[in-house]
């Protein structure tokens, strides 16, 4: 999934990193939960569970900057922002002989008016 050009890579080295270390510290939170539960012998003791929440908080934390970090290489890889050109708007063009436009028809570039085909035609 990675190719060898880094602007076109979904995730660089930096964000492999972050992800990996999160899943590591995840998973290390995991088997401390698991100790704590009647699965894993119930323990009690007040420094498991404040390292079992705190490496999930932890785990938590860096998957977030992990994120970032990737959000960060995709804007710097897409380069600066272009600025969008503002098109002004252009009056409506009135009908041959000086009457308003009909709104239920529209000129297309090619100058022919087509007409509004939402509704059935008139009889």
């Amino acid at each position: 999934m990675c190719d060898s050009d880094p602007v076109h890579s979904s995730m660089t080295r930096a964000t492999i990193i972050w992800f990996v270390g999160a899943a590591v510290v995840g998973a290390a939170a995991g088997g401390l939960h698991l100790l704590r539960s009647d699965l894993g012998g119930a323990h009690t003791g007040t420094p498991l569970m404040v390292g079992a929440y705190g490496l999930t908080a932890l785990a938590a934390l860096m998957l977030y900057h992990g994120v970032v970090v990737a959000a960060r290489e995709q804007d710097a890889a897409a380069g600066p922002e272009q600025p969008q050109q503002v098109q002004k708007p252009r009056k409506p063009q009135s009908q041959p002989g000086g009457s308003p436009p009909d709104p239920t028809v529209y000129t297309f570039r090619g100058g022919k008016p087509v007409s509004d085909r939402s509704r059935p035609p008139r009889p």
